[in-house]
């Protein structure tokens, strides 16, 4: 060995020459491998996150597909309610017509019952009365007979 003097630019060769290289390979191999499992667990990570995603986005749209299906039903079911309604007031003002006609029903068939009872109970004092005539009449005859039998023959 030489007894060299040790100088700066001496030292600051070693440190290039010897020292950094073994340091870079050290620490490059701790930090390189550290730094591959960390960039293979981000990828991990990434590629679990754009199958997520890839689902969501999947039943994101299989959702608006349905949620239109849904739309369209109640569309349909809210056009049915509408005419459902109008046949329904419809029906509503051909209740009341009717029953304002039978109403009035009611009452022309009351007056013609009472009219007809007052009919019959005419038709009965007529029938009595000609009965009744028929009966003086007949009377009338009968007495005719009793007083030419009562009258002394000659």
């Amino acid at each position: 060995m030489s007894e060299q003097p040790i100088t700066w630019s001496l030292l600051i060769r070693f440190h290039r020459e010897v020292i950094l290289p073994d340091v870079e390979r050290i620490v490059g191999g701790a930090v390189g491998g550290a730094e591959r499992r960390l960039r293979d667990e981000m990828h991990t990570l990434h590629d679990s996150l754009l199958v997520k995603f890839d689902r969501l986005e999947t039943e994101y749209e299989a959702i608006k597909v349905g949620l239109g299906r849904i739309e369209e039903r109640v569309d349909r079911v809210e056009q049915r309610l509408e005419s459902v309604e109008q046949r329904l007031d419809s029906l509503e003002t051909e209740v009341r017509d009717l029953t304002a006609q039978v109403r009035g029903l009611d009452e022309r068939l009351s007056r013609v019952e009472k009219r007809l009872e007052e009919m019959a109970a005419s038709q009965q004092r007529d029938t009595l009365q000609a009965q009744v005539q028929d009966l003086k009449a007949r009377l009338d005859v009968v007495e005719a007979q009793v007083a030419a039998l009562q009258k002394p023959q000659p």
